[in-house]
């Protein structure tokens, strides 16, 4: 079985573009954001095409436009649809909160969540004339901070609300999806239903709830046959290969649950050794295995299947990293 230490050892031979160069100083090697190699790829990756991309697109107030909908009546054809899309690439490049990109937005969200401006989204008036929609905007917003500013004043008292929620739907020792609903009942929405990719944005990297409700949230979760509302329609438990479809659908579902402390407890029961084994199978096997799509490009070039090949494992590494 292939170790952490001769996966960085790969990807320090085979990276050479600015950004996968910067995520391997930030999140494989963990320098801190004085030290000379940090600073080194951080500027040299600001440069690069993806993050040109994203300044490039960005508008004056910070944002990329629409929030959470996309305006598919737009005239002007953008890579990023949403602003929501835009943030999505940022933690994609592991931009942090200081990086200027990042900071003008959370300026903007900030001003959202304390309901100074609000998206320029459609309402979404659905059954209840709109109501929902408009109580779910700062949750969805706060939830997006938390993944860059985890201590970010505006976030806490939105964290509160889900916790409090959370604590009642577990009160029986199990999730009991009616009893989130029931406590949700004035303001329910998809978007705050706790089976959705928002309150797992909100909760992680925060010191909020103690071993025991995380752990159970986390099981619920890991096992729930119809998976995570907005990223997939089975378990995070149900291991995928490489070659099955929806194998980077199971990926996105690992690193939005990355983020907690107990992560690694549930990635030590057979999932932490598949990822390796895939990895394993990545680096020595033929290119039978090498995946054709990955959503997420970091090397500018995917003419050759091995520089798609080290995006992979540079992915999956960002995940096992942290267990």
């Amino acid at each position: 079985m292939i170790t952490v230490q001769q996966i960085k050892e790969y990807l320090s031979e085979h990276i050479s573009d600015p950004v996968p160069k910067y995520i391997m100083q930030r999140e494989i090697y963990k320098k801190t954001a004085t030290s000379s190699s940090y600073i080194n790829t951080y500027n040299q990756m600001k440069k690069a095409k993806w993050y040109c991309e994203l300044a490039n697109e960005q508008r004056d107030d910070g944002s990329w436009g629409r929030f959470h909908t996309q305006d598919t009546k737009a005239a002007d054809k953008k890579k990023f649809v949403t602003t929501e899309a835009a943030l999505r690439r940022a933690r994609e490049l592991s931009l942090s909160k200081d990086d200027p990109i990042v900071a003008r937005c959370i300026k903007l969200m900030e001003r959202y969540v304390r309901d100074e401006e609000t998206w320029t989204d459609n309402i979404e008036k659905q059954r209840d004339d709109g109501k929902s929609h408009l109580y779910s905007r700062p949750f969805l917003t706060a939830s997006n901070i938390n993944l860059f500013d985890t201590e970010n004043p505006v976030v806490k008292p939105k964290r509160d609300v889900f916790v409090k929620t959370l604590r009642i739907a577990l009160s029986k020792g199990y999730f009991d999806e009616v009893a989130w609903e029931e406590e949700n009942r004035n303001y329910r929405g998809p978007c705050l239903n706790g089976w959705n990719a928002y309150p797992f944005m909100i909760l992680q990297n925060a010191e909020c709830m103690d071993d025991t409700l995380q752990r159970q949230y986390l099981d619920y979760i890991w096992n729930r046959k119809d998976g995570i509302y907005y990223i997939s329609n089975f378990p995070p438990a149900q291991k995928r290969c490489l070659e099955d479809k929806d194998f980077f659908i199971w990926i996105s579902i690992l690193e939005l649950l990355s983020g907690f402390s107990l992560f690694p407890e549930f990635m030590k029961d057979g999932v932490l050794r598949h990822l390796l084994n895939e990895v394993d199978r990545l680096i020595h096997e033929n290119s039978r295995v090498v995946p054709l799509f990955n959503n997420i490009r970091y090397a500018e070039s995917w003419r050759d299947k091995n520089t798609r090949k080290t995006d992979t494992v540079l992915r999956i590494a960002r995940i096992i990293i942290k267990c």
